[in-house]
């Protein structure tokens, strides 16, 4: 298990284009890089843009220069712990603005998403045939030059049409409920079951500033039944999962399912618009809106003191919380913040399907 260091360095490391920009990191004012489960990593950083740009020149606009910044150019992001440069955003510039307050110098705004937003610019219509949602999203981020790790299978289809869609909303369909994050070049599809990475321990008495959860039945079912027609054998489709589609991923502790299902005597969901062709099909699909629903059971919102190794799809280990909540956690949403007022701080969404007994 992995602890996370009681404290990472307080300002980070910038690189333009690959090249350490030291005047960037000294005149930053602010930063936020957000990156969550549906994939598109986003950054705004805020720095002061007057004064001299060498020794002895005129006072001026110091960043207004295309040679240093314009759009396209890559723009990384990095906080140093235990020695070693933790990148928390990489991507590429696509906004550019400026500020002229009233009682403080001109300030310079950079706007950058990962490369993961260039899939919004590709309109494709195409058949897929005989594949599975893992193949279809694979075949989706290898045409768009992208290193795929679709580490879901998901539903198989017999034939799936798209129309006129954005490959992004299209990879965002095919993925489901898994999560997405493009980390060292490459572009990670994976279920929150595959996750095995270690967890990342956080204790209320040190790392962890506040953290606030809720467990909440509004959204859960305790069985979800999916219906449909199989022409081929001309006979309906019914197929439904309960709490033991989610039960094999889950802790100890009490399932939402299980729960809704004591309080709501019909605490069902019945889907009639996913059209699968087999009763196999109904029966995935009926244990992935389960699991969907089941995860987000206990959702909580936490700020450490500067975790930089916190990503999409990590899973942390938040301790002295009492038995209801404290556990294993997947985390949904990060946000990196640094200001210079309370330095570098991290926001991060995390999620479980269980409720811890009662000591």
């Amino acid at each position: 298990m992995s602890d996370a260091p009681l404290l990472a360095s307080a300002r980070p490391q910038i690189k333009v284009d690959g090249r350490r920009a030291e005047r960037l990191e000294a005149d930053l004012i602010r930063l936020e890089a957000r990156a969550d489960a549906a994939g598109v990593a986003s950054l705004e950083a805020v720095f002061l843009n007057w004064g001299s740009r060498e020794s002895g020149d005129p006072v001026d606009y110091v960043h207004f220069h295309t040679a240093d910044i314009d759009f396209g150019k890559r723009l990384a992001i990095a906080f140093t712990t235990s020695g070693q440069a933790q990148t928390v955003f990489d991507g590429l510039i696509t906004g550019m603005g400026a500020a002229f307050p009233e009682l403080r110098p001109p300030e310079l705004t950079l706007l950058a998403e990962d490369a993961l937003a260039g899939l919004r610019y590709r309109r494709r219509t195409r058949l897929s045939e005989n594949q599975s949602d893992g193949d279809i999203a694979s075949r989706i981020l290898s045409d768009a030059g992208l290193s795929p790790d679709a580490g879901r299978s998901g539903a198989s289809h017999v034939e799936l049409l798209q129309v006129n869609e954005d490959e992004l909303s299209a990879l965002r369909s095919r993925s489901g409920d898994a999560l997405i994050s493009l980390r060292d070049g490459t572009a990670h599809i994976n279920e929150a079951s595959a996750l095995t990475d270690p967890p990342i321990r956080l204790s209320r008495e040190n790392e962890l500033i506040r953290f606030t959860v809720l467990a909440d039945l509004a959204h859960q079912r305790g069985e979800v039944r999916v219906h449909g027609y199989d022409v081929a054998a001309k006979e309906g489709i019914h197929e439904s999962a309960g709490a033991d589609a989610i039960r094999p991923e889950a802790g100890p502790g009490r399932l939402g399912p299980e729960i809704v299902t004591q309080v709501f005597a019909n605490a069902a969901d019945d889907l009639h618009l996913e059209a699968p062709a087999t009763g196999a099909e109904a029966r995935t699909l009926a244990e992935a809106a389960l699991r969907r629903r089941a995860r987000r059971f206990v959702r909580g919102v936490g700020v450490t003191r500067g975790t930089p190794q916190l990503h999409v799809g990590s899973k942390v280990e938040l301790v002295d919380l009492g038995p209801w909540f404290a556990g294993t956690y997947l985390v949904t949403a990060v946000t990196h913040r640094f200001d210079q007022q309370e330095g570098f701080r991290t926001e991060f969404e995390a999620q479980r399907p269980n409720l811890g007994e009662s000591s």
